[in-house]
């Protein structure tokens, strides 16, 4: 009986030892989905600010060797400006369509559900 006993043991074991590396596998890809998501969101910022920022350096190296026209320069600086606001806008959607995606994958590589919920004792 011992035995028996001590063999249960062991298979309880693995079988927990199995669920928890499970566990943690999915909550590792979980962050690193995060992870990827707060990457593509601060990258595209970064782009859009480097564009925005060249820009207005090329609207006031403009300025300084044309003398344009005050009206035409608040124009294209206003143009600039809309344009970055709205990139800025879609960025937090973009990052959350990177998450899902990357969660989507996660779910798909890791196939069918194989534990079933157990009832209290």
């Amino acid at each position: 009986m011992a035995s028996k006993n001590s063999s249960e043991q062991s298979g309880t074991s693995s079988k927990e030892t199995r669920q928890l590396r499970d566990l943690t596998v999915e909550a590792a890809r979980v962050q690193l989905a995060a992870i990827t998501s707060m990457v593509k969101f601060w990258a595209g910022w970064a782009q859009s600010a480097d564009r925005y920022t060249q820009g207005i350096s090329e609207e006031l190296a403009r300025i300084s060797e044309e003398g344009a026209e005050s009206d035409s320069v608040i124009t294209r600086l206003g143009d600039l400006t809309r344009e970055y606001v709205r990139e800025l806008g879609k960025l937090p959607s973009v990052a959350a369509e990177q998450f899902g995606g990357e969660i989507e994958k996660l779910s798909k590589s890791k196939g069918p559900r194989t534990r079933a919920a157990r009832a209290k004792e």
